[in-house]
């Protein structure tokens, strides 16, 4: 039997003890055997009921000096007592990592495992503590599914639920004056993405044998539409799939500090070394966002940082391959939508290196972690051994594919309902006017369907006898560089002003290089 693991995290005297305290006197967890985990003694006193609660203490110190023996101590306990669930009351001064270490700890892995993390915190402290206890807090809240706000005047309810947000964009954040009406949330299970996925795909099935005989009735291509459907998402799911792959092993095996280091910290050079990185890494678009908030966060130059966010989702190896391969082998595609990609972003980066941003582009202040677009909450250091880092790889990759499909899959909606409907685009084909518009309906576009670069080639290939080649190309430079999902896995920790100023410069440069090319 594998136990559930509930962790309550929060700075010191936060409420830990007392929340535990209060579930555990709660009539609906008599028939529950809980072990509870305290790695922290506060001014409260843990009193589980001895019927059917039982309690191991830790200190910090036994953890980090022998967390083997700590391992060893929590299996005997869960083999002994077979409990329903496990609670972890964490030190609310040790990194969060810590924790992940011990329940990924090989003799853990087949007892435990972690359902959901709790913050708690002092609303009328919590600004004050976030600036002057370093990492270990921000880590704690970024790793949290909820947050419970204690107390603090309502005015400012608003600003804390933004600050909290600004460290982990997920973050359901209740402002509390009881426990009650929160347990319910909190052991609500979220069902994972793969059912998610499938029952959608179920639903859609379902409502395309109701809505095909009407439709078709009507004079809707039903089954071309279909066709075309289908034919895209075969074509782009492998793309898909290995743009995730691989940027999973970066996420995990790779360290942040190690590619932030590479970066000089001169504009000029920096900014070449971000086209090297962005042709190295082969990072989709919302995975160079969580690595381009670290460059600037470090201090690399905002014109470096923004020529890697632009640059690696339009010429690293695997859009490269995949644009090859939508355009079957043509290598002219293929170099203009690098050279172009390449273009646009040097001279995006140059925009900022010659009129800096005035104000402050980050929000989060004292907030310097941003959780993974993905959801997974562990990274690489949480895994000792390469089995542990394989499989996290695989839980990255996992949920960053089915997150990525629903957009995959409603670009290629659109595009195949495009193509069965629509005429060939001849009226805006062609030069000038008609020209400009077509690159602007792609462009646009490219912006509503937030399509993942791996495989935004296939459905940019997909409209090609509707619209000419020149808008397919701005479709295919612009996209990767801003959309929808990036402006908002943006706005967690940028100012509004700064990605407005990012848009709409993006759209500007690719816009005139096209058009300009032509």
């Amino acid at each position: 039997m594998i136990a559930p693991v509930y962790v309550l995290t929060g700075f010191l005297s936060a409420g830990k003890t007392s929340f535990l305290n209060n579930l555990l006197r709660r009539g609906d967890w008599r028939n529950i055997k809980i072990l509870v985990l305290q790695f922290e003694n506060g001014e409260t006193e843990l009193s589980p009921p001895d019927d059917f609660c039982q309690k191991l203490q830790f200190t910090i110190a036994e953890l980090e000096l022998r967390p083997e023996e700590a391992a060893r101590r929590i299996r005997r306990r869960l083999r002994d007592g077979e409990f329903d669930e496990v609670w972890v009351e964490w030190n609310g001064v040790a990194p969060f990592a810590s924790l992940h270490s011990l329940l990924l700890h090989p003799l853990l892995r087949r007892h435990c495992q972690m359902r959901r993390v709790v913050h708690i915190a002092d609303g009328a402290e919590l600004e004050k503590l976030l600036g002057r206890t370093g990492q270990a807090l921000p880590g704690q809240i970024a790793s949290s599914d909820f947050a419970l706000l204690r107390g603090g005047d309502t005015a400012g309810a608003a600003r804390l639920r933004k600050l909290l947000r600004s460290l982990n964009p997920g973050l359901r954040v209740y402002a509390i004056d009881s426990y009650d009406d929160f347990y319910r949330q909190l052991l609500r299970r979220t069902p994972p993405a793969w059912l998610v996925f499938s029952a959608g795909a179920i639903l859609l099935s379902l409502l395309y044998l109701l809505a095909a005989p009407p439709l078709t009735a009507a004079g809707f291509p039903v089954n071309k539409t279909v066709t075309v459907f289908l034919g895209l998402i075969l074509q782009a799911l492998p793309f898909l799939l290995i743009g995730v792959l691989i940027s999973g092993a970066i996420e995990i095996f790779v360290s942040r500090a190690a590619i932030e280091s590479r970066f000089p910290k001169t504009n000029l050079a920096g900014m070449a070394t971000a086209v090297i990185a962005g042709f190295c890494l082969p990072v989709c678009d919302c995975a160079s966002i969580p690595v381009f908030h670290g460059l600037v966060r470090k201090g690399v130059p905002l014109p470096a940082a923004v020529t890697f966010l632009t640059a690696a989702p339009v010429i690293n190896p695997i859009v490269i391959f995949s644009t090859y391969y939508a355009f079957n082998g043509d290598m002219r595609v293929v170099a203009l939508r690098a050279i172009l990609g390449l273009t646009a972003a040097l001279l995006i980066g140059l925009t900022f290196a010659l009129a800096p941003p005035r104000r402050q582009i980050l929000t989060g202040g004292a907030l310097d972690r941003l959780l993974c677009s993905c959801g997974c909450r562990e990274d690489g250091e949480t895994a000792d051994d390469l089995a542990g880092k394989i499989a996290l790889l695989f839980r990255h990759a996992q949920a960053e594919f089915f997150h990525m499909g629903k957009y995959l899959a409603l670009g290629a909606f659109v595009s195949a309902v495009i193509q069965a409907v629509a005429p060939r685009a001849s009226a805006v084909s062609g030069q000038g006017a008609g020209l400009a518009l077509s690159l602007l309906i792609m462009m646009l576009m490219a912006f509503v369907l937030s399509l993942c670069s791996s495989s935004d080639a296939v459905i940019a290939r997909s409209f090609a006898s509707q619209f000419p080649a020149e808008a397919l190309m701005g479709f295919m430079v612009f996209g990767p560089m801003m959309d929808i999902k990036n402006a908002l896995l943006l706005s967690s920790v940028f100012s509004g002003r700064f990605i407005a100023r990012l848009a709409l410069t993006a759209f500007a440069i690719c816009f005139g290089l096209v058009f300009l090319f032509n």
